[in-house]
């Protein structure tokens, strides 16, 4: 095996050794010796041996979670010209990279504290394996004696397992809903309990309510409330009447990001975003992770609702930067971390040394200082989680929303740090993508997430837009997205359950031609069909116009057969067939042919396992206001609330269609 060819420099002055690394003979085998004395040429050319002095190791911790970093001190080495002093960690034989990333973990002189010491830092991998690890320490390749401190464990927060299956909706107004009218599940308008109903429709556990948000539509006085009345008075109406709609009631907070276009309010330090075109810092919409202001007003917030009775759960949204801001903290960053800066660092002014920083991240796209900057906003955001969790003494159940975009980690955020700083439930935001986006979602979540390691919940929104799909219409895609979620983003397990994002979209949203009914439904299936994901999809539906008329009259006559087919082996009892108009939700009277009389539902009893139940049908549309490609069947399993809708104009003469559910 050939050698590299390497050297060691050294000088004495004045009886202290100065050592500098210009390269170390070695052979592949050289890492797994460990040296007391190296190998060097003085300056005459002789071959000398020199002992190196063995160092002291001392560790900030012994024990540490996944948010937090790991200081290492080195002493006993005060005199070395060029740092060539570097550490990896190792378990089970392998190498575990700090941040995911940095393999060989180099020290620096610790001017700022101990200019007598070197440091270097460990900041723990993503999701990486709890349990011990051991810290090697090496001049170049050699491995070095040490004394010291070289072990510690890396722990996992035990996360307290919901006991069941958990459906969520939320709400997230920043107007007041105390005079708005909103659409019932009759299709009449109504008053704010309107959202409670619907609540009640999809059988929710619970109501989550944006109660906190400051936003600068208008300007804000330093002296005045930081929170916006909207959504603290949607709480106060919403809980009064909660209880009588059985559901439980969550109050979040909207923590980090400021909407409007009056800036950050004077109370708050503002996030510095960097335009890479210009070379110049920018005030970004968000508020600054470093905001002490900030941090104490969510304490408070979050303190009132662990006094309040009749909240039971407390959540924060948006606690995190933006992609492309937050760079004011870039300095801290620098330091905590252990990046190493340009020589002339000290002399540069904060602006200056902020853009250093930005211009990394943005412009050079340095893969070490990227993966760091991710890891310390998790890190960071995670320890002011943790900190309003203690300092407010909350004992109920905290959720937080994360994005789904590669486990929230390109914008600062991680479920495992997350659920390692006090967090018991993790909402991941499965929306704002289509359906290219929507399966890398998936791909990206189960091979990180194992079954086990903490409470996810998935959720999606109403939007046609971003529901797309080759052949489904947007409430089955929607349907079809939350049971994909269900199915596959926790790697060999399941979530703990679901959450539909903002019920108001139902109302004003982007539903295009379907009716809230129709989403709603789909939203009750998923949840319902995942309570039951161990049997088999049992339900096939299918149907036929047998013949079209028309009369003198002008009036359209349908004549037409369901047929409901139980491939399952357990029977499906009390089986409800209902006609319904999708755009106003209400119901359509039709003639059923095999009991020779009207109605607008019908209960078809039991369908035994393997067996099947015709209904016959006639529909007669009158000038009635009832557009017939809005006309529809919800077939509702009573004894487990699956749903299925099928449209009047998807049963196309001859052709009959067949969905499998």
């Amino acid at each position: 095996m050939r050698k590299k060819r390497c050297r060691i420099s050294f000088t004495l002055i004045s009886g202290v050794l100065f050592l500098s690394l210009l390269s170390v003979p070695f052979s592949a085998g050289a890492e797994s010796k460990i040296f007391d004395e190296v190998i060097g040429i003085d300056g005459s050319g002789n071959v000398e041996k020199l002992t190196v002095i063995t160092p002291t190791m001392v560790l900030s911790s012994r024990d540490i979670y996944h948010h937090e970093m790991l200081n290492v001190f080195l002493y006993g080495l005060p005199d070395l010209v060029q740092e060539t002093i570097t550490m990896r960690v190792i378990r089970n034989g392998k190498i575990h990279p700090s941040a995911s990333i940095e393999r060989t973990i180099p020290f620096f002189r610790d001017y700022a504290r101990n200019h007598g010491r070197l440091r270097a830092v460990y900041l723990p991998g993503w999701n990486e394996d709890e349990g011990e690890y051991e810290i090697e320490l090496y001049y170049g390749e050699k491995r070095l004696r040490v004394e010291g401190e070289t072990r510690f464990r890396l722990k996992r927060r035990e996360v307290p397992a919901i006991g069941k299956f958990l459906s969520v909706v939320d709400l997230e107004m920043n107007e007041s809903i105390r005079r708005r009218t909103f659409t019932d599940t009759s299709g009449q308008e109504m008053d704010y309990r309107a959202i409670l109903e619907w609540a009640r429709f999809i059988r929710a556990d619970a109501l989550w309510i944006l109660s906190g948000e400051t936003t600068s539509f208008s300007p804000r006085r330093r002296t005045d409330t930081p929170w916006d009345r909207g959504p603290m008075e949607n709480l106060y109406l919403l809980k009064q009447a909660a209880k009588d709609y059985g559901l439980q009631i969550g109050a979040y907070i909207m923590c980090f990001y400021v909407p409007g276009n009056h800036g950050i309010p004077e109370r708050y330090e503002a996030g510095l975003g960097y335009d890479a075109d210009t070379g110049s810092l920018y005030r970004s919409r968000h508020i600054s992770l470093l905001s002490e202001t900030r941090i104490q007003d969510i304490i408070d917030l979050a303190k009132s609702f662990q006094e309040d009775d009749e909240v039971d759960y407390i959540g924060f949204d948006f606690i995190r930067t933006g992609r492309v801001d937050g760079y004011e903290m870039g300095p801290l960053v620098i330091h905590e971390t252990n990046i190493q800066p340009p020589q002339n660092w000290d002399s540069l002014s904060q602006d200056q040394k902020i853009k250093w920083f930005a211009r990394k991240v943005e412009v050079d796209r340095d893969p070490i200082i990227i993966e760091k900057w991710r890891w310390w906003r998790a890190h960071r955001v995670s320890q002011i989680l943790q900190r309003v969790i203690e300092e407010a003494q909350i004992t109920k159940p905290v959720w937080v929303y994360t994005l789904g975009w590669n486990h929230g980690k390109e914008h600062g955020q991680d479920p495992v740090m997350f659920f390692d700083a006090g967090v018991s439930i993790d909402a991941v935001m499965l929306y704002e993508a289509n359906r290219m986006q929507f399966v890398r979602l998936l791909e990206q979540w189960n091979s990180y997430l194992p079954a086990g390691k903490g409470n996810i919940i998935v959720g999606n929104c109403i939007d046609y837009r971003l529901l797309d799909s080759e052949y489904l219409s947007p409430p089955d895609e929607l349907k079809r997205r939350y049971l994909e979620g269900y199915q596959r983003i926790i790697h060999n397990g399941h979530p703990a359950g679901m959450f539909l994002h903002d019920i108001s979209r139902a109302f004003w949203g982007r539903r295009g031609e379907h009716s809230i009914e129709e989403y709603l439904l789909a939203y009750l299936s998923s949840v319902q069909r995942a309570k039951n994901m161990h049997r088999e999809a049992d339900l096939l539906v299918q149907g036929a116009i047998a013949d079209i008329l028309k009369d003198a009259f002008g009036q359209v006559e349908f004549s037409g057969h369901l047929l409901l087919k139980n491939r399952g082996i357990q029977p499906l009892e009390n089986i409800k067939v209902t006609f319904f108009d999708g755009q106003t939700n209400k119901k359509v009277v039709f003639y059923h042919d095999g009991k020779s009389s009207y109605s607008s539902f019908f209960e078809l009893g039991m369908i035994p396992a393997n067996d099947s139940i015709q209904l016959d049908f006639t529909l007669v549309h009158s000038d009635d206001g009832v557009r017939m490609d809005n006309i529809g069947f919800k077939i509702g399993i009573e004894d487990n609330g699956e749903y299925r809708i099928i449209k009047l104009n998807e049963l196309k003469k001859p052709e009959s269609i067949e969905r499998n559910w």
